[in-house]
């Protein structure tokens, strides 16, 4: 999970020149609904990050389907707005999982409940499928009131080290884990936060088995640094390297900075315990 930038749009010139594209009675639906939707937009920009709780605007069920036609279906602007959301560089790999292409564009708040913010570009997430289908219509725990899904757009990702990882190896398997922690000084409501995040895209397990896959292809420059002498110390710093790597592009808590740091210093699998890869090539 991490932040990404904003895009430079502007919201209210893209609301009328999609409203311009439509035809008949949903281009008059979406120009009697703008005064509601304009009024909405400045409240989400005035609550972030804390959107959740924010009311549902004032809309007829007209106006409430013309708004989701206006995302639904394309649209030169919305055609172009969708394109210059998912093709920034910065964004190419999902911020909410940070392991897959950014292939779809999720709404924070769910249009079904939000329509007024279906083509609002602060509620729009470029994202995966995976983590898109996994996060739905959820928007607040029930019993806590916290949200439960990090916004990538506002939450400040904290920068001390909450992602941690763990390995088992067994006779002829490895066994990856992963995990959120509480780092001294943290907040219980951003724990919570991170927590439920972690959760509900089941980022556990989809680290796991994406951790081996990759690991898998690791293998021959793994045996390559142990050489002939065995050398457990340099298969130590090369997956040091590698881990700083990825904190260096991505922060410490990214999902592979992690798991690299605890290979580093598990001894036991840089001096040929990485065998056990051999079966994920």
């Amino acid at each position: 999970m991490r932040s990404i930038p904003l895009l430079d749009v502007d919201d209210t010139e893209v609301f009328d020149e999609i409203t311009a594209a439509k035809r008949g009675q949903r281009r008059g639906r979406l120009a009697a609904a703008r005064p509601a939707v304009l009024d909405a937009y400045a409240r989400y920009d005035d609550a972030t990050p804390d959107v959740g709780a924010l009311a549902q605007a004032t809309l007829t069920a007209p106006q409430r389907e013309a708004l989701n036609h206006a995302f639904n279906v394309e649209t030169a602007p919305i055609t172009a707005m969708r394109g210059s959301i998912l093709k920034r560089i910065a964004v190419a790999r999902c911020p909410f999982c940070g392991i897959s292409e950014s292939s779809t564009l999720d709404h924070y708040l769910p249009k079904e409940q939000y329509p007024e913010f279906s083509v609002f570009s602060l509620n729009l997430v470029p994202c995966c499928s995976p983590c898109n289908t996994r996060k739905r219509d959820k928007i607040l725990d029930d019993e806590t009131n916290v949200r439960l899904f990090v916004h990538p757009h506002f939450d400040q990702i904290p920068t001390t080290l909450f992602l941690a990882a763990n390995i088992d190896l067994l006779a002829d398997a490895i066994v990856l884990g992963f995990r959120v922690m509480r780092p001294a000084g943290m907040a219980l409501a951003t724990f919570r936060h991170l927590c439920s995040h972690f959760r509900l895209l089941d980022l556990a397990d989809r680290y796991r088995r994406m951790g081996l896959e990759h690991l898998g292809g690791q293998y021959r420059a793994l045996k390559r640094a142990y050489g002939l002498g065995e050398d457990a110390a340099r298969v130590a710093s090369e997956l040091t390297l590698s881990a700083e790597d990825y904190e260096d592009r991505y922060g410490e808590n990214y999902w592979l900075a992690v798991l690299y740091r605890v290979l580093a210093a598990h001894d036991e699998f840089c001096d040929g315990g990485f065998e056990a890869l051999k079966s994920f090539q």
